[in-house]
């Protein structure tokens, strides 16, 4: 294992595309095939989305706007997180030995054992929540090229959450799965939790915590560490300018489409279908949500809905030729074609 130091790059911490860009970078980088491990600390306001959301239902654009937070769109999947300095982002690099990829309580174990010292009962909860009383204070996301994999997520430990609960705009689905109305009542900061010795803890100092966790050590010292150099920094930005083409393909495009429907399904998250249907055929599909398989081919499942008269059991045949478990996840034919006819899944509040 490694530590895979971006500190030398002095502007890393405040853009979280580079943060992601890094992550990626390692991932394809034949001189390391062991488990590396890096971290963000974001200097400016933020608001990241999953690879698959729409940022239009997902944000709240005006005041995202008005308030100067950057925005960005990870490769992976997962839902959308706002960050600010008060919140630690980590990344694990590996790689798919048949057991670890989507086994997000493997790499959520070591970051759970620090928070339980510092008086957290911390606890993986659903398919990819930190959790302490109840309330989500880390979401963990993940992403695979190749065999090589990263699986990551975020600390609020002193996260503005007034702008947090503005910034973001999930589906009703998604919070009704939760039991919750809002996102202020779902999520927490950490500090409040911290036992009395460790109120006042810093966020490096934490930081100092899980890399002695994770390699266990007992000085920072022995910790096995790569920093980047400028030609690691090059080749980033040669990745940035190839791979990630810019604000059309964060904010992707906005539809209006006759219907919007959304719903939470178990152990794999939202599945959210914006469409359209004139004379009782399909005439436009776009998927979105926060399911993990965010390279999935969402296209051949868009392709094969649209054309197809609005009938349940028409529907169900499209899906069932889409190969769903490989680009969505565990979710049935049957239940996507129920998603779309039944008008209880229709999210009014996102509807463009």
């Amino acid at each position: 294992m490694l530590y895979t130091d971006l500190s030398s790059k002095a502007d890393y911490s405040g853009n979280p595309m580079t943060f992601e860009i890094a992550s990626r970078y390692l991932m394809a980088d034949d001189r390391f095939d062991e488990t590396l491990f890096n971290w963000s600390r974001p200097m400016k306001p933020s608001v990241i989305i999953g690879g698959n959301q729409n940022i239009y239902s997902e944000l709240n654009l005006d005041y995202i706007k008005a308030h100067d937070i950057q925005i960005a769109r990870r490769a992976g999947g997962g839902g959308a997180v706002y960050v600010d300095s008060g919140n630690l982002t980590y990344s694990f690099i590996d790689t798919d030995d048949g057991t670890n990829y989507m086994n997000f309580k493997k790499y959520a174990t070591p970051v759970i054992n620090v928070l339980k010292r510092l008086g957290v009962d911390a606890e993986l909860s659903g398919r990819n929540d930190l959790t302490v009383d109840g309330k989500k204070f880390s979401g963990m996301a993940t992403f695979k090229a190749g065999s090589r994999f990263y699986v990551g997520g975020t600390l609020m430990i002193d996260v503005d959450l007034d702008a947090a609960a503005k910034a973001l705009n999930p589906p009703k689905s998604k919070l009704a799965s939760k039991g919750v109305q809002s996102v202020h009542s779902r999520v927490t900061n950490l500090r409040p939790y911290f036992s009395d010795q460790y109120k006042d803890i810093s966020i490096e100092d934490i930081l100092g915590m899980i890399l002695k966790e994770i390699f266990q050590v007992s000085d920072l010292a022995d910790v096995p560490t790569y920093r980047f150099d400028s030609q690691d920094w090059d080749k980033i930005e040669a990745m940035r300018q190839k791979d990630y083409p810019g604000d059309d393909w964060i904010m992707g495009k906005e539809l209006h489409d006759n219907y919007f429907h959304s719903n939470h399904f178990d152990n794999v998250g939202n599945v959210e279908i914006s469409f359209s249907v004139n004379n009782g055929i399909v005439t436009h599909a776009k998927i979105f949500g926060d399911f993990n398989k965010a390279n999935g081919n969402l296209a051949e499942i868009e392709d094969h809905i649209t054309g197809v008269p609005f009938e349940r059991d028409n529907l169900i045949e499209a899906f069932e030729n889409s190969h769903l478990a490989d680009n969505i996840g565990n979710v049935t034919p049957a239940e996507l074609a129920e998603l779309m006819v039944n008008p209880d899944f229709e999210d009014i509040g996102q509807n463009k």
